[in-house]
């Protein structure tokens, strides 16, 4: 029997259904809260309860001269560039976006995540290396193919 395996360079991670290019790496975290239950008399947890759901994102990106992520910050603009972080003026009215990871010769999603919006970056230069910016996202949900 033979699988398809999901491939990082088969992989494209999109914002908004349009591809983010120089984009080095993606990873995703889905989490649930629980609150346990303890009792007088007893030295056990009784039960497990759920709480709170949370989901994340994080995304690697080979830093372009010129192309901060504050320029690509919150929806695309009237010129078709996307923004990705959004600049201090824009915070409270950026909005959210959805992000993707999907498999670009078969079109098949790994994760989609919904009610995006970008919550920190950071950058590393070194001398014998490429820039890179790490852009960190909170999220509403995140699905996965099963729930398509």
């Amino acid at each position: 029997m033979a699988f398809d395996v999901f491939s990082g360079a088969r992989a494209r991670f999109m914002i908004d259904d349009r591809p983010v290019g120089y984009c080095a790496g993606v990873s995703g975290e889905e989490a649930i809260d629980y609150e346990p239950v303890d009792t007088l008399g007893f030295l056990e947890v009784r039960e497990h309860v759920p709480v709170a759901y949370r989901a994340s994102l994080s995304a690697a990106f080979f830093r372009l001269i010129g192309s901060s992520l504050k320029k690509y910050g919150g929806k695309f603009n009237n010129a078709g560039n996307l923004k990705i972080f959004p600049i201090l003026d824009d915070i409270l009215i950026s909005g959210v976006l959805k992000a993707s990871v999907e498999e670009k010769l078969g079109g098949k999603t790994l994760a989609t995540f919904l009610g995006v919006r970008a919550a920190s970056k950071t950058f590393d230069v070194s001398a014998r290396g490429v820039v890179s910016e790490n852009c960190s996202f909170v999220a509403i949900r995140q699905r996965d193919e099963s729930e398509d």
